[in-house]
């Protein structure tokens, strides 16, 4: 099947990279997100610092910079390798149904996905909106909102002219944010965003 995200795979690769990588840079800078991932996984934000990911990934800090112009930048980037995977198990769920029925379904999984991995969304949301991102954390949403959507309905050519995935991925935002910061259970936001999507989609 098309790869679903384009311009996210894309964004992934530029985000923080204005030049192309060579096969090198590539494997260290895959390193040195590994590093972040697992960090981030075992203790959050807070343990997710430029130091310790350098450490972790057997390089220095200034090696860390040279990728990523911000601790946010990093982060940030989990957010999206994260997002790229979910799109690829929304995709291999292969939801049966009415749009609306699907589309709830899908973004129900994606919650219980996030509970799975509390700590590193925490990580990943906490980079949202910072002012060192200067604007790139939002440029990727829509394409990602449009990507989550198609990988659910199995349609690669499935487009937001309504802005339907947009809206709905402006509550998946609020809901994971309520997830991470512990104001809500995976149920509760799970039922959240199942309601909006119906409301959405029907």
């Amino acid at each position: 099947m098309e790869t679903p995200l384009p311009a996210v795979e894309h964004g992934r690769s530029t985000l923080s990279v204005t030049r192309p990588l060579k096969e090198p840079e590539r494997a260290r800078r895959e390193k040195i997100l590994a590093a972040a991932r697992e960090l981030a996984r075992q203790g959050g934000p807070e343990a997710t610092t430029i130091r310790a990911v350098a450490v972790r990934a057997g390089t220095t800090p200034v090696t860390v910079y040279r990728y990523f112009p911000s601790k946010d930048h990093l982060l940030l980037h989990l957010m999206v390798d994260w997002s790229v995977r979910v799109i690829a198990d929304l995709t291999a769920r292969n939801y049966a149904g009415a749009d609306a029925e699907r589309v709830a379904a899908g973004f129900a999984d994606i919650i219980g996905w996030a509970a799975d991995e509390r700590l590193l969304l925490t990580a990943g949301m906490s980079a949202i909106g910072s002012p060192d991102l200067s604007g790139d954390g939002l440029s990727v949403w829509r394409e990602l909102f449009t990507g989550l959507v198609r990988a659910i309905l199995t349609d690669p050519a499935w487009d937001d002219t309504e802005g339907k995935a947009l809206t709905l991925g402006h509550v998946l935002l609020a809901c994971l944010l309520d997830l991470t910061t512990s104001r809500a259970t995976a149920a509760q936001s799970s039922d959240h965003i199942t309601t909006a999507a119906r409301l959405i989609f029907r």
